[in-house]
């Protein structure tokens, strides 16, 4: 499992496959404040508490939707807080619900909301502004026709992100 802090942001990966320490720099090297590698950490929910207070993060995203790991995001998060979950589980998960009838907040992601006709050209601003890079992000390409070695790359756990190229090169 990776955990990814942010201020007060939290994002909590699995550990499906063996944690790569070049994951955790490239988090690090993209802003993240603090990384924890829940394979050397015995409590994470303890260690990110130490972190970001005793009451838990404001927002926490949860990417994987591994049962365990929902239940530790939603969890975490702070009472008066948001917990996002983007993975959606094979499983039915337990939560306890009073917290929802206060403050907290539980929500799926909607497939990002884009509106590319907006986002896009404001992507398009930010980089070209110097404040989004996503430089070193894309870490291999492969034609269409390899995807296997594709596949193979993004299962040893060292790629950032995996670019096919679908067409002529």
């Amino acid at each position: 499992m990776r955990l990814e802090l942010t201020g007060r942001h939290v994002d909590i990966t699995p550990r499906l496959r063996r944690l790569v320490d070049s994951k955790l720099a490239m988090a690090k090297s993209r802003g993240a404040t603090h990384c924890l590698n829940a394979d050397t950490v015995g409590d994470l929910d303890a260690e990110i508490r130490k972190i970001v207070g005793a009451k838990g993060p404001d927002k926490v995203i949860e990417t994987t939707g591994a049962k365990s790991v929902i239940e530790l995001a939603y969890n975490l998060t702070h009472a008066d807080g948001t917990c996002v979950l983007v993975g959606v589980p094979s499983e039915k998960v337990s939560i306890y619900t009073l917290p929802i009838h206060f403050n907290k907040v539980l929500t799926g992601s909607h497939g990002g909301d884009a509106v590319p006709h907006v986002d896009i050209p404001r992507l398009i601003r930010l980089i070209e502004a110097g404040r989004l890079s996503f430089e070193g992000l894309i870490t291999h390409e492969f034609p269409l026709d390899d995807i296997n070695a594709a596949l193979d790359v993004v299962r040893s756990g060292t790629a950032g992100r995996v670019l096919l190229r679908i067409g002529a090169a």
